[in-house]
Formats: structure tokens, sequence, C-alpha cells
């Protein structure tokens, strides 16, 4: 519930972008009772079929902001958490739930429990709840050129209309940033060597081995496929997301439409459930994954960035849309925490946030290789490598910086 306003916090945070890291700030900064207003470039919030995987980074956000029932109601959690043989299925278990304190120095262990959405349904109960304590909070179909910063504070700069002014502009609009490149200048994009799908295929349509709460990673020599199910109202579907190996690049837009021969071209040989995820998608898309390089500050007077707007990652590590409410969650605090010094908060917020970021991004490319291997070629070499590379240590290693992480009382 949004407390009343002091005097210090009678501001305006004018934020760029209606997606997950948008909505989570204006959520979060509403509920401190500072006014936001948020200019998206879509007429509408439109249905995107895709699943989103939320570990405990990213929950801790959303509970913080009152919001687990919801999430709960939209939540179809995995049973085991698995990755596979692409060839056979074979299944080697790495859900490691288990948050009980270790027997050395009694430090907690991480918790890896997962929920599993629909992107468009998580959307949609931020934005319910942004309009729940404004109900006018969001403006679409406001097309942002870029940001500048005046003497009174900062602009947004939005195409056939007048410029918005708050305390504080904040891009929260993706990889194409049009925020970011007013204030960095360009980021060129470099192509990674892959080419990712993805769809969402109804349960209906599937063999009963598809109804299995599983979260699976398929695993082959260059190639992987990440599924698991989601939930759109009552129907179920299963989503999945698919990255191979490709000299040919595609455009840096996860909106392209793919076509269902190229996909099955991509993926012959792999098991027959994988291929009737893609037979019976809804829709399919393809894009190359394309990564920038990382930047040494997200703020400049009194715009700064948030989410793919500044730290755009690949999928591996399944860390984009947690990194990004982490963001939201430290940039309202440290917002609230000096509601007159706005520079001074932003500066707070770059050295709580991009040092993190980056190493996410960087950690999450690397898990190309660890994915995409020749040792996977064959069940014999593959049993082998699975155990070792998702034994309970190195998932551990791998995942508990990450997920023990708590944006709500870390340091700012």
């Amino acid at each position: 519930m949004m407390r009343d306003a002091r005097p210090d916090e009678c501001m305006r945070v004018v934020i760029a972008g209606a997606g997950m890291g948008g909505l989570t700030l204006a959520l979060a900064l509403l509920q401190k009772g500072i006014d936001v207003d948020v200019y998206e470039r879509s007429p509408e919030l439109r249905e995107v079929g895709a699943g989103l995987w939320i570990s405990a980074n990213g929950s801790r956000v959303l509970a913080a902001l009152g919001l687990q029932g919801a999430i709960d109601a939209i939540n179809l959690p995995p049973e085991d958490r698995v990755v596979r043989f692409w060839r056979t299925g074979d299944e080697h278990s790495v859900y490691v739930r288990d948050n009980r304190e270790s027997a050395v120095g009694r430090v907690p262990k991480a918790d890896h429990t997962l929920v599993q959405v629909l992107r468009a349904e998580l959307q949609r109960v931020l934005y319910e709840a942004v309009c729940a304590l404004k109900p006018d909070a969001v403006h679409f179909d406001a097309h942002v050129l870029g940001a500048a910063n005046v003497a009174s504070g900062a602009q947004l700069l939005i195409e056939g209309q007048d410029a918005v002014e708050g305390a504080v502009v904040v891009g929260a609009d993706g990889a194409h940033s049009r925020v970011r490149q007013s204030q960095f200048g360009p980021a060129p994009a470099r192509y990674t060597g892959a080419v990712a799908w993805r769809g969402l295929a109804p349960m209906r349509l599937l063999k009963p081995q598809h109804r299995r709460a599983l979260a699976s990673t398929w695993v082959g020599p260059r190639a992987h496929v990440t599924t698991y199910p989601v939930r759109r109202g009552t129907e179920e579907f299963v989503s999945f997301s698919a990255q191979v190996d490709s000299e040919t690049w595609h455009t840096d837009s996860w909106f392209e439409p793919g076509q269902l021969e190229d996909a099955l071209r991509d993926f012959e040989g792999w098991h027959q459930d994988i291929l009737d995820l893609f037979i019976n998608s809804e829709s399919l898309f393809r894009w190359g994954l394309f990564v920038r390089d990382p930047l040494e500050a997200w703020s400049r007077g009194r715009v700064t960035l948030l989410g793919d707007a500044c730290h755009s990652m690949t999928p591996y590590l399944g860390m984009g849309v947690n990194i990004t409410m982490e963001d939201a969650c430290v940039l309202a605090r440290c917002l609230e925490a000096a509601p007159a010094e706005f520079d001074h908060a932003l500066r707070r917020y770059d050295a709580a946030r991009i040092e993190r970021a980056n190493r996410t991004k960087d950690e999450s490319l690397k898990m190309h290789r660890i994915f995409h291997s020749p040792e996977l070629a064959r069940a014999d070499t593959a049993r082998s490598y699975i155990q070792k590379q998702w034994s309970p240590q190195v998932v551990r290693d791998r995942y508990d910086w990450l997920l023990k992480y708590d944006a709500t009382t870390a340091d700012i």
C-alpha cells in the first residue's frame, strides 16, 4: 500500500518502457510515495509467447512488493530440474532446493526454487498493481527518442509531443534503448555465433510425457533447449527456448518470425519430444544472439538505465529478468534514501549494481561452451560430461552467488 508522501518525496520519476524492469520500478516507487509516469512504445500491453524463470533473487523482489499471492496464482512450479541428453532424453537431476545451513560456518545455502510464468502474465500482474496505485501511470504509444539533462532535472524526449520532465529519467527501454544511445552513444552489437528460437506449445497437443512438471535443459554438441510448463488462464503450455550454433546471423530482435522447416533443420537428429515442441508451437520466433560491451556507468546527471538497456545478456543462466528486477528494487531504494540528492542517489545506484550485473553478463556468456560441447555428441562421453558439469557442487558454485543476493537489503 502506498504511504503518504513526505514533502521531500514530492518528485516525479519518468520511466521509458513498460516491461518487467519499468513496471517493477514504477510499483516500487509508488509504494514508497514517489510519483511515476511510464511511457511505453507499444499501443497496449501485448501478448508475448514466452516463459520466464524467476529464481530466488527475483522472487524476493516480487514478494517485497506484496505480489506473492498473485505470482502463486500464475506459477507452475517444477517438481525437478533436469539436464537431458539431446538424442535420447536421458535425465540427470540438478535441482538443489535444500537451503538449510551448511556444515561450514553455518552459512545458509542458496535457495534454487524456480517460479515459472508466462512473461505476459507477469507483466499483467505488475501493470495491475501499478494501476491500483496510480490508474493513469502508464502512457502507451509513446515513441521515445532519448533523454536529456536540463537545469531543473531531466527530460524524456518523445516523438510528436512535448518533452516530459521529471526529477529523474530512467531508461528501461530494452537492448535497443534510445535513452542509452542519447546518453552514451551507439553500442555496437557483436554476434555470438548462436541463433535463438522460442515458442509456446499447447499441452493438449503434446504427448503425455510433456505433462511432467519438469524444468529441463536438453544439451547437445552444438545446441541446447530449455523447456518448462507455464499457464495462461486455465490452459497449460510448454515454453521452450533453443539456441543453436550458426555461422549465419539473423536480426537482433526476438519478435522475428521463424519457419518450422528451418527449426527442424537446425535440430535434425534430436529427440522427437523436442521436435514435437517446434511442430506444435503456436508460433515460432528466431533471432541472432548478440552482446554489447558492458558500460562503465549507467547514470549521467539525472538520467539512468536499468535492465536490458544497460546489461542485455545471453539467456544461458536464466538471469536477465532477475537481474533487471534487482536493478529496479535497488534504484527505488536509492531514490528513497536520498530524495533531494538525485545525482548522489544515482551514483549510489551505479556503485551497487554495475559490477554484479556485468559479472552476471560475463558468466552467462561463458555458459555457451558448457551447454555446447563435442563431448555431448555420443552417449558414452555425454554421461560423464553431464555428471561433471552439473554435479551438486558445480551447480552451487555456478548459481549460489547469484541466488543469495537480496536486493531488498543489499548495501547501497
